[in-house]
């Protein structure tokens, strides 16, 4: 058990690097234009020409993500129904299990979660082409957010709490959101996109 929390700390570590370290050192462009350009590309020039592109997947680029947090979002989306969650709605906030029997899977989910929980205690929304607006919420609020991580046997636990009750309201919004993708894929997101 220690060894596994140790290598979920490692790898940690390694998402802190990787999401934040390494493309700051790279210098990597946070053009306003090149993400406004992937986002036409997906959607087409006029919104409507929605492209699904199953293999690329071209919506979960961002205007700040990495290749190794596209390729994670890829198999999560690829293999969601290996994918088994629960969430509990608390008073002021959730408790959600993400959890995998698929070793591979099961570190991609636990890199996704735990680096965008790095993500949103350093406000580094990743602007992903097909993310929920709730996100944006969370991302604002995120200094009023109180967020334990556990690891269990075969994935993750996160308990999200907040004071504020329009957060609150976010957090449980985003978890049926979250659980929608992990039941339906890819169709979740769509439909949501197209309302």
């Amino acid at each position: 058990m220690y060894k596994k929390l140790a290598l979920y700390l490692a790898i940690f570590a390694f998402g802190a690097v990787s999401t934040w370290i390494i493309p700051k050192a790279l210098n990597f462009s946070q053009d306003h234009h090149q993400f406004k350009d992937l986002v036409k590309k997906h959607h087409g020039s006029d919104q409507k020409n929605h492209i699904h592109d199953v293999v690329n997947m071209p919506g979960l680029q961002g205007k700040d993500t990495t290749e190794e947090e596209v390729n994670d979002l890829k198999d999560i989306f690829k293999n969601h129904r290996q994918i088994t969650r629960t969430v509990e709605n608390l008073a002021d906030g959730i408790k959600t299990v993400t959890e995998t029997r698929n070793d591979n899977l099961r570190d991609a989910v636990v890199r996704h979660v735990v680096g965008m929980v790095s993500r949103l205690e350093e406000k580094r929304d990743p602007r992903i082409i097909i993310q929920s607006p709730t996100l944006g919420i969370l991302f604002k609020g995120s200094h009023v957010i109180k967020t334990e991580i556990k690891m269990t046997e075969f994935g993750v636990e996160v308990i999200q709490t907040s004071s504020d009750p329009n957060l609150v309201k976010a957090l449980k919004t985003h978890a049926a959101e979250i659980t929608d993708m992990v039941n339906r894929g890819m169709g979740s997101v769509h439909e949501r996109m197209s309302k």
